[in-house]
């Protein structure tokens, strides 16, 4: 398995939770609006939401996307939040979707969260992990 496949399959299962911590409390949570950018995943985020306030505090976080089968990809690593416009307006375009919860991409309770995967596993047909390269 390599970071193609990883990317393929977060592509095909369109929902991964994410686990952030603040470094007391924990939370997981569904996200969509996914975007791989070279070998960062950007996701699309409110900037006021609890993740955001976690990942200033502790910027390190998980994501764990699975099928129906159970075959499932973790990806963790470090984060950091950008508000950067060009940078929105590049993850606006690589998911339509999100004009429906974001009507302008400049929009300041917009911000995309950046990861730099720095530790992916992924699950073999009888369920062990493979380590996959990151770069």
């Amino acid at each position: 398995m390599n970071l193609k496949d990883v990317k393929d399959f977060t592509r095909q299962v369109p929902w991964g939770m994410l686990a952030t911590s603040d470094g007391r409390i924990v939370g997981v949570r569904p996200m969509s609006g996914l975007a791989w950018n070279q070998n960062q995943l950007w996701c699309a985020t409110f900037a006021a939401s609890d993740k955001v306030a976690h990942l200033k505090k502790l910027p390190q976080a998980e994501y764990c996307f699975c099928d129906a089968a159970g075959k499932h990809v973790r990806i963790a690593g470090p984060c950091t939040i950008s508000t950067d416009n060009a940078e929105k307006l590049w993850l606006y375009k690589a998911v339509p979707a999100l004009k429906d919860y974001f009507p302008d991409p400049a929009s300041p309770d917009f911000a995309v969260i950046k990861m730099s995967p720095d530790n992916i596993r992924m699950t073999t047909p009888d369920f062990t992990y493979s380590q996959v390269e990151t770069k």
